[in-house]
């Protein structure tokens, strides 16, 4: 049990307890309470910005593509006579010029062949001789009555039949000096060899294939354009080429042929770029980049992508107004270029634009300008 002393000083440091923090309550509702602002920004402080004045400039309207690039003939060489590869006279990659020997086949039979057809012409002649020679003698006694009409056409039969025997002899001949000349396989026109199909001592038959040739002076590239940007180019219209491979090389072309009926995949056109390659630089295969000026926009307004700010209402940018205050402008955005995208609806020439600090201002902020840009 308590006694009452104890239970005195207990209720007096209780209501010291309680007095302490009512004290301590008030002074935090008086002295750092929210009856007096938080402490910011000043309203009247002007937020420095950079700005540009707009001006309208002639734009070229760039269409660009990606393709690979082809050669400008390209032809796979076969064996027009059948045998045993003796030889070739060119590999992956040689330049070769047209009518040089690429691939040879073993030409003992065609030559015995050749000696044959020979042999058979002079002796084809021979006999022509021999008759012709009866022929013309039989003709003059003829008329004398010296020989009979039956054994005179006799004689001339078989005058006609040298004549044909010797014509003959003549196409074997030829026919065998071309399947000599065939057994070496030549280039058709100046190019490089892309592919060799067969190996010395290999046997080979008509029409199987021994070298493929490409003529690289002029490479193609293909690309696919729009149907909106296809309306625009024309043959002959100027196009600019580059390759991963030479990164700071830009190669002229023009474009060559255009499709009449579009990709029903895709709903685009193809278009063939011709480019001059007389260095051999540009090699088939590569992936290329075309860029073709379809179009030109005259008096466009072009400012930085980043001037403009991407609102839940729309896209707008701020302007300067009365050389010392911020004001938005709703704008319509149109094609981009690089960096720039064109402004078609919400800004005129001459505005000077914010392209810096736009972020943290509101209508009505006052602005420090820096140079313009």
């Amino acid at each position: 049990m308590v006694d009452k002393p104890s239970m005195k000083r207990m209720t007096i440091v209780m209501v010291m307890a309680a007095v302490l923090v009512l004290l301590a309550g008030y002074m935090i509702v008086h002295k750092w309470g929210g009856t007096k602002p938080l402490p910011g920004p000043a309203a009247d402080k002007a937020v420095p910005v950079q700005v540009m004045t707009v001006r309208p400039r002639n734009v070229p309207v760039v269409v660009e593509a990606v393709g690979r690039l082809f050669p400008e003939r390209t032809v796979t060489l076969s064996a027009q006579v059948p045998g045993q590869v003796s030889g070739y006279d060119g590999d992956v990659g040689n330049r070769v010029a047209k009518g040089d020997s690429l691939v040879r086949v073993k030409p003992t039979d065609y030559e015995l062949a050749l000696s044959e057809a020979r042999g058979n012409l002079a002796a084809a002649r021979a006999r022509l001789a021999a008759v012709r020679n009866a022929h013309d003698r039989f003709e003059k006694l003829l008329p004398r009555k010296v020989v009979s009409q039956d054994h005179f056409d006799k004689v001339e039969a078989e005058y006609k039949t040298a004549l044909a025997q010797e014509a003959q002899a003549k196409a074997g001949v030829a026919i065998a000096e071309e399947r000599l000349k065939k057994a070496v396989v030549t280039a058709p026109f100046a190019g490089s060899i892309a592919v060799r199909h067969v190996e010395i001592g290999q046997m080979i038959s008509v029409n199987e294939p021994v070298m493929t040739l490409i003529d690289l002076r002029q490479v193609r590239l293909k690309v696919f354009i729009a149907e909106k940007d296809f309306i625009h180019v024309d043959p002959g219209d100027a196009a600019e080429v580059t390759v991963e491979a030479y990164p700071d090389r830009t190669f002229r072309g023009r474009i060559d042929r255009m499709d009449v009926k579009a990709d029903a995949a895709t709903n685009t056109f193809g278009v063939e770029i011709v480019i001059d390659n007389a260095q051999r630089l540009l090699k088939a295969g590569l992936s290329a980049r075309v860029r073709l000026t379809v179009d030109n926009i005259p008096d466009a307004l072009m400012i930085p992508q980043h001037a403009v700010l991407f609102r839940e209402k729309g896209t707008e940018v701020f302007v300067v107004e009365n050389e010392k205050t911020a004001q938005p402008r709703s704008v319509e955005m149109g094609m981009t270029q690089g960096d720039l995208v064109r402004i078609v609806k919400g800004l005129r020439a001459g505005d000077r634009l914010i392209i810096k600090g736009q972020n943290y201002v509101k209508p009505g902020t006052q602005i420090i300008i820096a140079p313009d840009t």
